[in-house]
Formats: C-alpha cells, structure tokens, sequence
C-alpha cells in the first residue's frame, strides 16, 4: 500500500508538471488512482489506513522541513506580523465556526461535525483533536484531505477572480484553510508565497488545538 500510494503520487506529480493544469493535482490525482485500486480489489479504507500508518508517522517531520523556507523569508514576514496573525486568527475561527454550524444545519451526524471543525489544520494536529473530541479518523482524514485539495485546485485561481495578487496575503489565505497541500501549492508560485502559507498553516494548526476543545462545546 506503501508503494501503491508512492507511485500514485508521482505520476501525479508527473502529469502535472507536464501539463501545468490546476486541477491535476498530484494528491488529486493519487487519491483517484488509490481509490480506484482499492474499490477494484475489494479492498477497505481501514485496511490502507493501517498498512500506511508509517506515511502518517512521517507527516510531522515533513512538515517541520518548512521551517527553512520561513527561515529564509523571515525579514519579509517580519514587517508584517501583527497583520498575519490577525488574518490567520479571524480566519482559522471564522472557519472552524462555519464549518461546525454549516454541518449541524445540514443534521449530519456528530462526526462529520468533529470531522469539519479540524478539517483546516494539517493532518497529525487534525488527528489529535478529532481523537480528543471522539472523532473518526477515517472522516477526519477524508475532510483534511478535501479541504486541502479545495484549496490547492480552486484556491489561487479564485483569490486572482477576486483580484487578489500580492504573495503574502495569497499564501495566508491557502495556508490557513488548506495547510500543508496548499503550502506545496503556493510553493510552485514563489518562495515568499510558500513561506506565508507555511507560516499561517503553523499559526493555524497552534491556535485551534489551543482553542477548539473549549469552542467546540459551545458550539
């Protein structure tokens, strides 16, 4: 399963670098791949979820590497930091919120809402919480996934509709809602736009462990 995923992604990422289309996004297009595998062998989503807990293992490493990017574009962040931690606050809220309220409105069951109110944090931060609020993982990967690949497809393309072009705030927005898979596609524009995402997927992930357990039973 290990490979099976390995291999999913790079002709992901093969495609995509031939094509440079937005929506061939390599996690896209391994889940795709994956899923289709799994469905045509009769195979269960527990059953990949436990032959590939090693990948899982190795998400907190990998998203401690970006601290060189952050490193490397501090100056540039410095300058504006009182307002990147107030648009990665009101924005990490504003979604958690949304997300909880939009699935209670929909009477979906409780664990879809766990499952919503973590889905904007990467994913080991989104495990944890879910376990602590008495989520599935199963769902919360799924929502953690969609909100990233949402982001990484449809992210920048409808920033630029809304005339949004300056990198920082760019990065911001994609970091804060779509955490690491957004980071990896800001960082196909430009480093500075890379280190913001990386920053606010940080900033974000913090902040909602901080406060979504206390949230959460108000909401």
């Amino acid at each position: 399963m290990i490979g099976l995923t390995l291999g999913a992604y790079f002709w992901g990422q093969h495609l995509f670098l031939r094509f440079r289309k937005s929506w061939l996004n390599p996690v896209l297009i391994a889940i795709v791949l994956i899923g289709v595998v799994i469905w045509v062998a009769g195979g269960k989503v527990e059953d990949y979820l436990k032959s590939t807990e090693a990948l899982v293992f190795m998400l907190s490493p990998t998203v401690i590497c970006l601290a060189l990017i952050l490193y490397e574009q501090t100056a540039a962040l410095k300058r504006q930091a009182f307002a990147i931690i107030t648009a990665v606050s009101c924005g990490g809220l504003v979604n958690v919120i949304a997300g909880v309220c939009l699935t209670r409105w929909l009477g979906l069951p409780e664990p879809f809402v766990q499952a919503m109110s973590t889905k904007a944090v990467t994913t080991p931060i989104a495990l944890e919480l879910s376990k602590s609020l008495g989520g599935e993982a199963s769902l919360t990967v799924a929502f953690v996934l969609l909100s990233g690949i949402m982001g990484a497809v449809w992210g920048l393309p409808f920033l630029r509709r809304l005339g949004i072009t300056d990198p920082v705030a760019s990065g911001l927005a994609i970091g804060t809602v779509s955490h690491g898979i957004g980071t990896a596609r800001a960082q196909q524009e430009s480093d500075l736009m890379a280190a913001a995402a990386a920053l606010a997927m940080a900033l974000n992930g913090m902040l909602t462990a901080f406060y979504l357990p206390y949230l959460y039973v108000w909401l």
